[in-house]
């Protein structure tokens, strides 16, 4: 199938494919290339761990699997996220020359989540939780901001246990 602007379907998941493909390498050699990150025991290392992803990576890249891509790099970078690490984001753009804000996404996604009102997975309810998190170590806190999401957490956890009962 061609779309209108002549790119075909396929061309725009190849590209996106190497867009997330070149994202994730950046996002683990960030990891490799920070002290603080390393782990080395008898059972784990984590310059091997990482290693070991980038292989991974390289074979859901050649097997087309852009959903596993994006999803590979949204939660290699939740950490990242959570901590409000700027320097990493910084670091994405200059490594790979995209110009991405993993912070822009997540807000559009908390916001999405306030619209509808209700959260429906467990992602969202994780974003959710960033977000109060964050509001919460604020010094200027948005209390009716936290009020809401706080609503939106136990209204999920709620549905949840019932489900699971």
């Amino acid at each position: 199938m061609v779309m209108s602007s002549g790119i075909s379907n396929e061309d725009v998941k190849q590209t996106e494919s190497k867009k997330f493909y070149d994202l994730i390498i950046a996002t683990i050699d960030y990891h490799l290339e920070s002290p603080s990150a390393r782990i080395k025991t008898d059972a784990f290392d984590s310059d091997e761990h990482y290693e070991s992803l980038k292989k991974q990576t390289l074979e859901h890249y050649n097997n087309g699997r852009l959903t596993k891509l994006k999803q590979w790099f949204r939660d290699l970078t939740e950490m990242h996220i959570e901590a409000r690490d700027l320097k990493f984001n910084k670091y994405l753009q200059n490594k790979t020359g995209y110009d991405v804000s993993i912070f822009e996404d997540y807000f559009k996604r908390v916001e999405k989540i306030v619209e509808k009102g209700k959260i429906t997975t467990n992602n969202q309810f994780f974003d959710i939780s960033i977000m109060v998190d964050q509001l919460c170590s604020e010094q200027n806190t948005e209390s009716g901001r936290i009020h809401i999401l706080n609503q939106l957490l136990t209204a999920y956890e709620i549905k949840k246990s019932k489900t699971s009962s």
